[in-house]
């Protein structure tokens, strides 16, 4: 069965936590756009949603992989208790989690895996506004975009194209759901930068569906818009997973009190 729906979207906490921090006009259109892909995500029927998305120090600590594949049976979200997301069990989908793992193993990708996977805002945020009943199975696939060295973006964008066939061959209603960027600098020197021009071009890269542009990116390059701008990675491997097909841009707004350039895209075409 083919992948039924692909979306990406930034989860700022500043989104549920501090909303009305944001210029009235920016929150609206955010908003606006949020109900239209938490519309197309629901008309598309997924029965599980893969996850890309990244962490905050919630569970890696001593040990932290390029990439670590949630095996369990259940997640618990948000560890945040300022994030005003209800806290609940986000059920899993260990049979697909396991495919994905056996595909990624021989195909080069050697991914960590855990079962006890605990999600915060970078997961949470974007769940919220798009299954607020969190009926949906999941299997979050986290990206390392804290601790150097950091997969290269080529990798990321490598990695999808090799777990696409086992979702585009999965009997089950698939959707990929990216989640983080664009640019930012939480708790940095440069907090509350964002850089418009690097967004711009990132925005026009992946809309384009142009992979050899997107896994040109280096570490420093993404690195330069903002520590947090390496919360990419998922959006690279959600573009690996996609191939040629092109998406749409469904809103842009560089926000101030988020402190993030917060991107919408969809793969669904626009009604």
């Amino acid at each position: 069965m083919p992948i039924v729906y692909t979306c990406a979207a930034s989860h700022a906490p500043g989104l549920t936590a501090w909303a009305d921090a944001a210029p009235a006009d920016q929150k609206a259109k955010l908003y606006s756009a949020f109900e239209t892909i938490r519309d197309e995500l629901q008309a598309a029927r997924p029965d599980v949603i893969l996850l890309l998305t990244s962490e905050h120090w919630a569970n890696f600590f001593e040990h932290v992989g390029a990439f670590c594949i949630g095996r369990g049976e259940t997640f618990e979200g948000p560890v945040e208790p300022w994030l005003k997301v209800p806290k609940t069990d986000v059920k899993g989908d260990p049979k697909l989690s396991e495919a994905l793992l056996e595909r990624a193993y021989a195909s080069g990708f050697e991914l960590n895996f855990s079962h006890e996977m605990r999600l915060d805002h970078g997961s949470m945020v974007p769940l919220h506004f798009l299954t607020p009943e969190m009926q949906t199975k999941v299997v979050p696939l986290m990206f390392n975009t804290l601790a150097a060295p950091r997969a290269t973006p080529a990798r990321c964008v490598g990695l999808g194209e090799a777990l696409r066939p086992v979702l585009e061959a999965w009997p089950e209603r698939i959707a990929i759901v990216a989640t983080g960027g664009l640019s930012h600098d939480p708790g940095e020197r440069g907090h509350g930068f964002i850089d418009t021009d690097f967004d711009a071009t990132f925005i026009d890269r992946l809309t384009r569906a142009d992979l050899p542009a997107l896994a040109s990116y280096r570490d420093a390059e993404i690195m330069a818009a903002g520590a947090g701008t390496a919360e990419l990675l998922a959006w690279l491997c959600m573009a690996g997973i996609m191939g040629q097909t092109q998406p749409r841009l469904v809103a842009y707004e560089a926000v101030k009190p988020w402190a993030t350039g917060i991107g919408i895209i969809s793969y669904s075409k626009a009604a």
